[in-house]
């Protein structure tokens, strides 16, 4: 699984363009091959810097979706930030739940964990 994380801090006068044009883009993206999920969070600390998390089955559905007409318009939108966007791209081979958490909290010995 691939693992992108974009974070944008938008000039507050961009604002309401940025979010009228990110509201647009997330179903279109969700139906995209490989998509399992794609979302836009807003830092409570920070109410003009944004996160968009996209989870893609393989780095090959991702690039066919960095080619889209939707990924032009997020490309679009860089004019109106207040700086370069955070881009991070993780390849994902495993994932956990609240199992490990359940399993941490059971368990006394503090000896190294291996995440599995």
């Amino acid at each position: 699984m691939i693992l992108a994380t974009s974070r944008m801090i938008v000039r507050p006068e961009s604002r309401s363009a940025l979010l009228e044009t990110m509201r647009g883009m997330l179903e279109p993206a969700r139906v995209e091959r490989g998509c399992l999920s794609y979302h836009l969070y807003e830092d409570v600390e920070d109410r003009n810097t944004f996160i968009l998390l996209e989870e893609w089955k393989t780095q090959n559905d991702l690039e066919v979706h960095i080619r889209t007409d939707n990924h032009r318009r997020l490309m679009a939108l860089m004019d109106i930030l207040s700086e370069q966007p955070e881009l991070r791209f993780n390849t994902v081979s495993h994932t956990s739940g609240l199992d490990l958490i359940e399993d941490v909290l059971t368990h006394t010995d503090r000896g190294e964990r291996t995440i599995s």
